[in-house]
């Protein structure tokens, strides 16, 4: 993950620890193998070492960029994605190469699906406290969030604040919400579900 730049370093916390990681992050791949062998029962599972959490506003093309760099010739369609069969590689190669991708960067909701809410407060805090101000401090809009206590963070007023909202409203050019997100990571680095994360974890 990208330190803030410029902005006020993220407090050095860790709510999950490795046991709760590896739970979160094996479900996440259990979750989405069965789409694979569910018509492919026999397929080998393929590994993926890294899994670095998306905004959902991001995901799908992270997802489409993996694909095109693996080789897949992708095309994104109002599902998700398909590709051209023509070209040499099979739907099993397809199918394995999509695990991986979707896989390896699991949308932001995703993530937070599994969080618990001393952790869900955690990640409330990083984005009131770290991202928003990163953002006001750009010149960039960022509305205020809930104010209401420990109650708001498992509420729907609280799932639908971000601090990147009004940023994203205004349909901006993609190197922009880059640039945005370079400066102000959206994600706190303890998201971080790779097993070298997890490795680092373990010995702290």
């Amino acid at each position: 993950m990208l330190l803030l730049a410029g902005c006020a370093e993220a407090p050095a916390l860790d709510p999950l620890g490795p046991q709760r990681r590896e739970q979160i992050r094996q479900s996440i791949l259990d979750i989405h193998w069965v789409d694979v062998v569910k018509d492919y029962p026999d397929a080998l599972r393929p590994e993926v070492p890294a899994m670095r959490p998306v905004t959902d506003h991001d995901q799908r093309e992270v997802v489409y960029t993996c694909l095109r760099a693996s080789g897949i010739p992708a095309s994104r369609t109002d599902n998700g994605f398909r590709y051209n069969s023509s070209l040499g590689q099979s739907q099993l190669e397809f199918e394995a190469e999509k695990y991986v991708c979707e896989a390896s960067s699991p949308s932001e909701s995703e993530v937070v699906s599994y969080l618990s809410g001393s952790s869900r407060a955690a990640l409330f805090d990083y984005q009131r406290k770290i991202v928003r101000p990163c953002l006001l401090s750009t010149g960039a809009k960022s509305p205020a969030p809930p104010d209401g206590g420990p109650a708001y963070y498992q509420s729907a007023a609280l799932a639908a604040w971000d601090p990147y909202m009004q940023i994203l409203a205004a349909k901006p050019r993609s190197r922009d919400v880059a640039y945005f997100e370079q400066r102000c990571p959206p994600l706190p680095p303890w998201l971080d579900l790779s097993t070298a994360e997890l490795s680092r974890a373990s010995k702290r």
